[in-house]
């Protein structure tokens, strides 16, 4: 059985449909108003070799491409995190520009032997590796790493100004229970969103680095990814974080509609700069914030979220 769909990505929520029977079905609901709705069911025989059909619908139509992205992306998350399907299909309705739009967009395609109208993908995964770094979800045996790495670097760029006081008046109990907290949380909350936050592993050790990107983030555009990361201070200068920053964008390209990412770091943080060099970020505007910091936006472009063919397997 499907399990309630309630997943956000910032702009747009998708929660379980107020009197529906079926458990795969949710209402699409963007500023509190329902604009349509989702679901997905198991494939029947004779549709074709996909294992879960994802359907939608949309009540306006100015923004139906960008919403119906989301929508769809959504679905693919709520499906990585909760089912075991491997594939899913769309079928776009005969002559819907905007429906095509969504399925390219989307990354869905023709196989060989389906229907003409069947497109398929492959549900993502929740774990993504370059062979070198992996990044996967927070888990609570993570703590003894975690802890290692909160040295005054990580305090200077990460954490907000006050933050380090209150750490430091905290027993070394206090300070274990509180992230023991922060990482189950992190964990709980990865199939729902908006924010998702991942562990960096290396080769031989867990746990290098720490990464996360947020679509609610008040600095950012709504719907769109704020990057923020540290690194284990055992394993920095290694260009590990610039390969999480990668894994990140796969991530957020395969999982969610947002069409940028956005780094934003303090101008004296040399180290951090390298990073958005090193994924080719941009530097677009810089301003002072509250606490008298020069801060750089940088933004990483995620998708092309114009109209696109359909190709074929």
């Amino acid at each position: 059985m499907a399990d309630p769909i309630c997943v956000t990505d910032g702009l747009i929520r998708i929660r379980p449909a107020s009197g529906s029977a079926a458990r795969g079905t949710g209402a699409l609901v963007v500023n509190d108003q329902i604009v349509g709705g989702v679901d997905y069911r198991p494939q029947t025989s004779g549709t074709g070799t996909a294992d879960v059909l994802i359907r939608y619908w949309l009540q306006c139509s100015d923004r139906q491409a960008d919403l119906g992205v989301r929508a769809v992306q959504l679905v693919m998350h709520h499906l990585a995190a909760r089912t075991s399907y491997v594939t899913a299909a769309l079928r776009p309705r005969r002559g819907g520009a905007a429906s095509l739009a969504v399925a390219a967009a989307t990354g869905f395609t023709r196989r060989p032997g389906d229907s003409a109208r069947l497109l398929t993908r492959p549900v993502p995964p929740l774990t993504y590796s370059d062979g070198i770094v992996t990044i996967r979800r927070q888990r609570a045996d993570d703590i003894d790493a975690h802890l290692e790495a909160i040295d005054t670097e990580q305090i200077r760029w990460l954490w907000l100004p006050g933050d380090g006081e209150q750490w430091a008046a905290m027993t070394p109990d206090q300070q274990r229970a509180h992230n023991l907290s922060h990482l189950r949380a992190s964990h709980d909350s990865f199939g729902t969103g908006p924010k998702w936050t991942f562990s960096v592993d290396g080769q031989n050790a867990q746990y290098i680095a720490y990464i996360d990107c947020d679509l609610a983030n008040a600095h950012v555009p709504v719907g769109e990814a704020n990057i923020s990361y540290t690194c284990h201070p055992a394993h920095r200068g290694r260009g590990y974080v610039s390969r999480a920053v990668r894994l990140v964008e796969r991530f957020l390209h395969d999982h969610t509609g947002a069409t940028a990412a956005h780094i934003i770091v303090d101008a004296e943080n040399t180290a951090s700069l390298r990073v958005t060099r090193a994924v080719g970020a941009m530097p677009t505007d810089r301003w002072h914030d509250e606490y008298g910091r020069t801060m750089i936006r940088h933004v990483l472009r995620l998708r092309n979220s114009g109209p696109a063919r359909i190709p074929d397997g």
